[in-house]
Protein backbone atom coordinates (compact mmCIF):
# COMPACT_ATOMS: atom_id res chain seq x y z
CA UNK A 1 0.00 0.00 0.00
CA UNK A 2 2.53 2.77 1.21
CA UNK A 3 4.47 1.46 -2.15
CA UNK A 4 1.41 2.37 -4.27
CA UNK A 5 0.76 5.71 -2.92
CA UNK A 6 4.86 6.40 -3.40
CA UNK A 7 4.49 5.92 -7.04
CA UNK A 8 0.91 7.92 -7.13
CA UNK A 9 2.98 10.82 -6.03
CA UNK A 10 5.82 10.45 -7.92
CA UNK A 11 3.47 10.79 -10.61
CA UNK A 12 1.39 13.55 -9.56
CA UNK A 13 4.66 15.33 -9.03
CA UNK A 14 6.26 14.44 -12.53
CA UNK A 15 2.55 15.74 -13.83
CA UNK A 16 2.95 18.91 -12.24
CA UNK A 17 6.54 19.34 -13.46
CA UNK A 18 5.12 18.65 -17.02
CA UNK A 19 2.15 21.43 -16.72
CA UNK A 20 4.57 24.15 -14.98
CA UNK A 21 7.08 23.76 -18.37
CA UNK A 22 4.53 23.54 -20.80
CA UNK A 23 3.72 27.15 -18.93
CA UNK A 24 7.19 28.64 -18.89
CA UNK A 25 8.43 27.93 -15.58
CA UNK A 26 11.23 24.87 -14.08
CA UNK A 27 10.96 23.93 -10.61
CA UNK A 28 14.18 23.98 -9.21
CA UNK A 29 14.80 22.95 -5.68
CA UNK A 30 12.43 25.05 -3.84
CA UNK A 31 12.61 27.55 -6.78
CA UNK A 32 10.04 28.39 -9.67
CA UNK A 33 12.00 29.61 -12.48
CA UNK A 34 10.24 31.01 -15.88
CA UNK A 35 11.42 29.90 -18.91
CA UNK A 36 10.72 30.98 -23.02
CA UNK A 37 8.22 28.62 -24.69
CA UNK A 38 7.77 28.41 -28.57
CA UNK A 39 4.76 30.09 -29.41
CA UNK A 40 3.50 27.03 -31.15
CA UNK A 41 3.12 25.24 -28.06
CA UNK A 42 1.21 27.67 -26.39
CA UNK A 43 -2.12 26.79 -28.14
CA UNK A 44 -1.16 22.93 -27.42
CA UNK A 45 -0.75 23.95 -23.67
CA UNK A 46 -4.09 25.50 -23.43
CA UNK A 47 -5.32 22.52 -25.06
CA UNK A 48 -3.84 20.22 -23.04
CA UNK A 49 -4.58 21.84 -19.54
CA UNK A 50 -8.01 21.13 -18.85
CA UNK A 51 -7.11 17.83 -19.26
CA UNK A 52 -4.42 17.33 -17.30
CA UNK A 53 -5.91 19.52 -14.09
CA UNK A 54 -8.51 17.15 -14.43
CA UNK A 55 -6.15 14.05 -14.19
CA UNK A 56 -4.51 15.59 -11.02
CA UNK A 57 -7.61 16.31 -9.02
CA UNK A 58 -8.34 12.56 -9.67
CA UNK A 59 -5.37 11.31 -8.65
CA UNK A 60 -5.22 13.54 -6.06
CA UNK A 61 -8.47 12.48 -4.71
CA UNK A 62 -7.31 8.68 -5.33
CA UNK A 63 -4.40 9.51 -3.23
CA UNK A 64 -6.10 11.08 0.09
CA UNK A 65 -8.46 8.24 -0.71
CA UNK A 66 -5.76 5.45 -0.33
CA UNK A 67 -4.17 7.41 2.61
CA UNK A 68 -7.44 7.32 4.37
CA UNK A 69 -7.68 3.78 3.76
CA UNK A 70 -4.32 2.93 4.60
CA UNK A 71 -5.07 4.73 8.19
CA UNK A 72 -8.56 2.76 9.06
CA UNK A 73 -6.45 -0.28 7.63
CA UNK A 74 -3.53 0.18 10.30
CA UNK A 75 -6.22 1.20 12.95
CA UNK A 76 -8.21 -2.07 12.62
CA UNK A 77 -5.15 -4.26 12.85
CA UNK A 78 -3.87 -2.37 15.92
CA UNK A 79 -7.75 -3.28 17.19
CA UNK A 80 -7.73 -7.00 15.64
CA UNK A 81 -4.01 -6.99 17.76
CA UNK A 82 -5.14 -5.75 20.92
CA UNK A 83 -8.19 -8.38 20.78
CA UNK A 84 -5.58 -11.31 20.06
CA UNK A 85 -3.45 -10.19 22.96
CA UNK A 86 -6.75 -9.94 25.28
CA UNK A 87 -7.67 -13.29 23.92
CA UNK A 88 -3.91 -14.89 24.74
CA UNK A 89 -4.30 -13.03 28.11
CA UNK A 90 -7.66 -15.09 29.48
CA UNK A 91 -6.34 -18.04 27.75
CA UNK A 92 -3.21 -18.16 29.64
CA UNK A 93 -5.60 -17.35 33.37
CA UNK A 94 -7.97 -20.39 32.43
CA UNK A 95 -4.52 -22.82 31.79
CA UNK A 96 -3.67 -21.32 35.26
CA UNK A 97 -7.20 -21.60 36.81
CA UNK A 98 -7.56 -24.92 35.61
CA UNK A 99 -4.12 -25.84 36.89
CA UNK A 100 -4.84 -24.51 40.50
CA UNK A 101 -8.05 -26.86 40.39
CA UNK A 102 -6.32 -29.76 39.56
CA UNK A 103 -3.83 -29.36 42.00
CA UNK A 104 -6.50 -28.12 44.99
CA UNK A 105 -8.73 -30.99 43.72
CA UNK A 106 -7.29 -34.52 43.68
CA UNK A 107 -9.88 -37.51 44.34
CA UNK A 108 -9.29 -41.46 45.52
CA UNK A 109 -9.39 -43.99 42.40
CA UNK A 110 -13.09 -45.17 44.21
CA UNK A 111 -14.25 -41.72 44.00
CA UNK A 112 -12.56 -41.61 39.94
CA UNK A 113 -14.32 -44.61 39.02
CA UNK A 114 -17.81 -43.58 40.65
CA UNK A 115 -17.60 -40.33 38.34
CA UNK A 116 -17.46 -42.31 35.22
CA UNK A 117 -20.64 -43.90 35.99
CA UNK A 118 -22.58 -40.21 37.21
CA UNK A 119 -25.48 -40.48 34.75
CA UNK A 120 -25.57 -44.66 34.95
CA UNK A 121 -28.73 -44.63 36.77
CA UNK A 122 -31.17 -41.57 36.25
CA UNK A 123 -33.11 -40.94 39.27
CA UNK A 124 -36.81 -41.99 39.12
CA UNK A 125 -39.59 -39.78 40.62
CA UNK A 126 -41.60 -43.25 42.49
CA UNK A 127 -40.46 -46.45 43.43
CA UNK A 128 -42.02 -48.79 41.59
CA UNK A 129 -43.04 -51.98 43.58
CA UNK A 130 -45.29 -55.57 43.24
CA UNK A 131 -44.45 -58.96 42.29
CA UNK A 132 -46.81 -58.45 39.30
CA UNK A 133 -45.35 -55.55 38.33
CA UNK A 134 -42.26 -56.81 38.28
CA UNK A 135 -43.00 -59.71 35.83
CA UNK A 136 -45.05 -57.33 34.01
CA UNK A 137 -41.80 -55.11 33.29
CA UNK A 138 -39.36 -58.36 32.11
CA UNK A 139 -42.48 -60.22 30.00
CA UNK A 140 -41.57 -60.98 27.19
CA UNK A 141 -37.57 -60.00 27.03
CA UNK A 142 -34.94 -61.77 25.49
CA UNK A 143 -31.37 -61.99 24.95
CA UNK A 144 -30.57 -60.97 21.65
CA UNK A 145 -26.75 -61.79 22.46
CA UNK A 146 -26.62 -65.64 23.36
CA UNK A 147 -24.76 -66.65 26.49
CA UNK A 148 -20.84 -66.83 26.08
CA UNK A 149 -18.94 -68.28 29.74
CA UNK A 150 -16.88 -65.67 30.75
CA UNK A 151 -17.48 -63.10 28.04
CA UNK A 152 -21.70 -63.01 28.36
CA UNK A 153 -22.94 -65.06 31.08
CA UNK A 154 -24.64 -65.02 34.47
CA UNK A 155 -22.94 -61.76 35.68
CA UNK A 156 -22.74 -59.75 32.66
CA UNK A 157 -26.60 -60.07 32.55
CA UNK A 158 -27.21 -59.82 35.99
CA UNK A 159 -25.21 -56.12 35.78
CA UNK A 160 -27.30 -55.37 32.89
CA UNK A 161 -30.79 -56.67 33.91
CA UNK A 162 -30.15 -54.15 37.16
CA UNK A 163 -29.11 -51.26 34.80
CA UNK A 164 -32.34 -51.64 33.39
CA UNK A 165 -34.90 -52.11 36.11
CA UNK A 166 -32.92 -49.66 38.15
CA UNK A 167 -33.69 -46.81 35.77
CA UNK A 168 -37.28 -48.25 35.68
CA UNK A 169 -37.77 -47.19 39.19
CA UNK A 170 -37.09 -50.57 41.09
CA UNK A 171 -34.45 -51.13 43.76
CA UNK A 172 -32.31 -54.11 42.66
CA UNK A 173 -29.29 -55.49 44.26
CA UNK A 174 -27.19 -58.01 42.48
CA UNK A 175 -25.98 -61.18 44.25
CA UNK A 176 -23.29 -63.59 43.61
CA UNK A 177 -22.84 -67.34 45.33
CA UNK A 178 -23.03 -70.98 45.00
CA UNK A 179 -25.68 -71.91 42.12
CA UNK A 180 -29.38 -71.59 43.92
CA UNK A 181 -29.75 -75.13 41.00
CA UNK A 182 -26.78 -76.75 40.59
CA UNK A 183 -23.38 -76.56 41.21
CA UNK A 184 -20.66 -73.55 40.92
CA UNK A 185 -20.84 -69.84 40.84
CA UNK A 186 -23.67 -67.90 39.89
CA UNK A 187 -25.42 -64.58 39.79
CA UNK A 188 -28.77 -63.37 40.15
CA UNK A 189 -30.66 -60.37 41.34
CA UNK A 190 -33.11 -59.88 44.34
CA UNK A 191 -35.47 -56.94 43.66
CA UNK A 192 -37.31 -55.00 46.18
CA UNK A 193 -40.76 -55.63 45.85
CA UNK A 194 -42.53 -54.40 48.83
CA UNK A 195 -41.30 -52.74 51.39
CA UNK A 196 -38.03 -54.31 52.82
CA UNK A 197 -39.39 -57.98 51.23
CA UNK A 198 -37.65 -59.11 48.13
CA UNK A 199 -37.94 -61.68 45.16
CA UNK A 200 -35.41 -63.35 43.15
CA UNK A 201 -34.76 -62.74 39.78
CA UNK A 202 -32.79 -64.90 36.96
CA UNK A 203 -31.24 -62.34 34.82
CA UNK A 204 -30.01 -65.66 32.28
CA UNK A 205 -33.58 -66.41 31.82
CA UNK A 206 -35.17 -62.88 32.50
CA UNK A 207 -38.11 -64.19 34.65
CA UNK A 208 -38.99 -63.76 38.36
CA UNK A 209 -38.03 -67.07 40.74
CA UNK A 210 -41.74 -67.65 42.36
CA UNK A 211 -42.22 -69.68 45.44
CA UNK A 212 -43.21 -72.51 44.06
CA UNK A 213 -39.96 -73.09 42.28
CA UNK A 214 -37.94 -75.97 43.89
CA UNK A 215 -34.85 -73.70 44.34
CA UNK A 216 -36.69 -71.06 45.50
CA UNK A 217 -35.05 -71.09 49.14
CA UNK A 218 -31.27 -71.33 47.47
CA UNK A 219 -31.61 -67.95 46.16
CA UNK A 220 -31.37 -66.51 49.89
CA UNK A 221 -27.88 -67.97 50.57
CA UNK A 222 -25.04 -65.69 48.48
CA UNK A 223 -21.81 -65.15 49.33
CA UNK A 224 -21.69 -61.39 47.81
CA UNK A 225 -24.58 -58.53 47.88
CA UNK A 226 -23.72 -55.44 45.97
CA UNK A 227 -26.35 -52.18 46.26
CA UNK A 228 -25.20 -50.83 43.08
CA UNK A 229 -22.97 -51.28 39.62
CA UNK A 230 -20.21 -49.37 41.81
CA UNK A 231 -19.83 -52.24 44.43
CA UNK A 232 -20.03 -54.66 41.77
CA UNK A 233 -17.08 -53.60 39.97
CA UNK A 234 -14.74 -52.86 42.92
CA UNK A 235 -15.22 -56.46 43.58
CA UNK A 236 -14.58 -57.80 40.17
CA UNK A 237 -14.96 -55.17 37.74
CA UNK A 238 -14.68 -57.83 34.75
CA UNK A 239 -17.44 -59.56 35.42
CA UNK A 240 -19.92 -57.25 35.70
CA UNK A 241 -18.81 -54.48 32.88
CA UNK A 242 -21.41 -55.57 30.26
CA UNK A 243 -21.16 -52.19 28.26
CA UNK A 244 -17.65 -53.53 27.07
CA UNK A 245 -19.09 -56.05 25.02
Amino acid sequence: MRVYMHNLHDLVDRMHAKLMSMFGYVVVGDVIMEIEVPNQAGNKSKDFLFPCVGLIVVLAIASITLFMDNRNLQAEIARSQAEIEGLEFEARWLDDAYESYVASHEYSNQQYEQAKFHFYYIASSEQEFGVSALEDEIQGRKWLRSYQEGVFDCSEMSAYLEWYLENEGWNVDIVIGVSPFGSGRHAWLLVETSEGKYMPVEATSISVVLWADPNFDNYWEYDQLFEDIHDAIAYNESEFDWWQL
